[in-house]
């Protein structure tokens, strides 16, 4: 596990992953929350994968993406979100989508991978589904 979160941000052009660990709603041990901001696209989706999978080798198996000021994901994107996601259901874990912006609402509606991830409107709600 890892014991400072305070400092975990992930930069990559406009793309930003920052941690919000244990934020106002209690996260199971295993579990970490990121707030994810700009376009999750070609260039920074890699960045957004690599940085997963070392959190997922270090023991975390649950994890919640906040989309709310995500403006763009393209397939790349969205091949991360399934390939995290197979992964995590094969360790009994899973990732949650929080919050989607309208954008990215709809993008997950017309690949209909909506009713494959899991998608919540706040943390709240994503968590009681534990």
């Amino acid at each position: 596990m890892i014991d400072n979160w305070d400092d975990y941000t992930v930069e990559s052009g406009d793309f930003k992953m920052e941690v919000l660990q244990q934020r106002f709603v209690p996260l199971p041990e295993s579990a970490v929350y990121f707030e994810l901001s700009g376009e999750i696209n070609l260039y920074n989706s890699q960045v957004m994968k690599e940085n997963l999978e070392i959190l997922i080798s270090k023991g975390i198996n649950h994890i919640f993406l906040n989309f709310e000021q995500v403006s763009y994901i393209d397939s790349s994107g969205l091949g991360v979100c399934l390939g995290i996601h197979s992964r995590l259901v094969k360790q009994k874990g899973y990732i949650r989508i929080v919050s989607p912006s309208e954008k990215v609402r709809y993008v997950l509606e017309l690949t209909k991978l909506k009713s494959l991830l899991q998608i919540f409107p706040t943390l709240e709600q994503a968590v009681a589904q534990v």
